[in-house]
């Protein structure tokens, strides 16, 4: 699963987190 967010923040998970990702990418 690469993702550069995830390298920053490992804690989040692939499931919910990833919206979270999106609104950090925004």
């Amino acid at each position: 699963m690469p993702a550069p967010l995830i390298e920053c923040v490992p804690n989040f998970s692939e499931g919910r987190n990833a919206a979270t990702i999106e609104a950090l990418r925004t």
